[in-house]
């Protein structure tokens, strides 16, 4: 990107927060270092992952204000079986409120984690083409949280607001296993947390629409986006459909926002690093972010939880005009799991980053064995739906988000 990256001091007086994007303070320099070959994107379970907690401990302990948020340590260590180090790690920092509303909370977060290495029994530094960086998944996410707390603490207002808990969750990509082991771990009293917002590969906004998933869980999300994001268009999206960090918290009755900007091509690969990120568009989401967030800490609520409803009942035919953008192979039948023999150019699971020889085996959270069962899956939605879709490739589980599409769109 064409910027010049400063580091701002931003002091805001009363409770009008900017409604104009600002840079993020570091931010093109923060992803260059959560994706450094160094870090060997930062797996899930391995030394890296912990190095990479511990850098954003310590940018969260520049933070004007944040304290760390358990008993003086910035870390929370949880198991992890399997791994290499038995163990991962969350992060997390608090921004004390105020006033009769200082008691109770709002989280934040981001996962911190990603795929780590191509070849995962490698050891030291990998070389470009042998890691997965994960910039727009999800270094992203974590420098937006990270900013939208730094603006937050520069509030020298007076008026009662919620206290804030800033996190980064590790071992997402293997279970989503740091924010529900937070979520059922907190530092602060649990009964008072109103809500959660997460934020998972917001990197690719460019001039296309910010997903939004969860506004069904809690009747004062919607208005309060709609103020947030003036001018920006929002597609909303149906969290039962995809499990991001929010999901942790929507199973134990928190309402959760999940913002993301969609699939794209370098997803899930060893491409996704800065230059896959359109730093403008993450600036766009860290304003709406912290707008909406802004709000939240001052709403007086209540905020009632809303569960998500249950999956209607399966429809004879489904819709059949939606389309993923795949051909089977036939050739890989015997294996479990729908095996992509080739993807469309442009489509949505080329879009979303699949490949051919990839094997599907969930759409949704329904398993995939064949393809009978992958069909009748992908045509319990809409096209426009966004689903997420595990794969298995190479011996390894990758997780996709794909904008389902139209059959009308597919090429003569």
């Amino acid at each position: 990107m064409a910027r010049t990256w400063v580091i701002l001091s931003v002091l805001l007086i009363g409770v009008a927060m900017p409604s104009e994007a600002e840079p993020i303070v570091d931010g093109a320099q923060r992803i260059r270092q959560l994706t450094a070959p160094a870090l060997a994107g930062r797996g899930a379970g391995t030394r890296e992952e912990r190095q990479a907690a511990q850098l954003i401990a310590d940018w969260l302990g520049e933070m004007d204000q944040v304290e760390p948020a358990f008993d003086g340590q910035w870390i929370q260590i949880f198991p992890l079986s399997g791994a290499a180090e038995d163990s991962s790690v969350n992060v997390a920092g608090i921004l004390a409120g105020q006033g009769e509303l200082a008691s109770r909370w709002i989280i934040i977060g981001a996962h911190l984690d990603h795929l780590g290495r191509v070849d995962p029994e490698a050891g030291g530094i990998p070389a470009p083409g042998e890691y997965y960086p994960g910039a727009g998944d999800n270094a992203s996410g974590v420098v937006a949280v990270l900013d939208v707390g730094r603006q937050l603490a520069g509030d020298r207002s007076e008026t009662p607001r919620r206290s804030l808990l800033i996190c980064s969750f590790g071992a997402e990509e293997v279970g989503l296993l740091g924010s529900a082991h937070l979520s059922r771990n907190l530092p602060v009293d649990a009964t008072m947390v109103d809500a959660m917002v997460n934020l998972d590969a917001v990197g690719r906004l460019a001039d296309g629409s910010l997903h939004v998933a969860g506004l069904e869980t809690c009747a004062l999300f919607a208005e309060s986006l709609d103020k947030a994001a003036a001018g920006q268009a929002i597609k909303a999206q149906d969290a039962s459909l995809l499990r991001s960090d929010h999901a942790s918290f929507i199973d134990v009755g928190i309402p959760a926002l999940f913002f993301f900007t969609g699939a794209y091509p370098e997803m899930n690969a060893p491409a996704d690093s800065l230059s896959a990120v359109d730093l403008p568009g993450l600036e766009r989401v860290a304003r709406i972010t912290t707008d909406l967030v802004h709000d939240l800490l001052r709403e007086p609520g209540p905020f009632d939880f809303m569960p998500l409803p249950a999956p209607g009942p399966e429809t004879s035919g489904g819709n059949r005009q939606t389309w993923f953008g795949s051909v089977p192979d036939f050739e890989g039948a015997e294996l479990e799991g729908y095996v992509i023999g080739g993807v469309v150019a442009k489509g949505p699971a080329e879009t979303a980053g699949l490949l051919a020889g990839d094997v599907l085996v969930e759409l949704a959270g329904q398993p995939v064995t064949d393809l009978a069962t992958f069909t009748t899956a992908m045509r319990r939605h809409d096209p426009g739906d966004v689903v997420e879709v595990v794969a298995e490739r190479e011996g390894r589980s990758l997780r996709f988000l794909v904008t389902l599409g139209d059959r009308s769109q597919r090429p003569n």
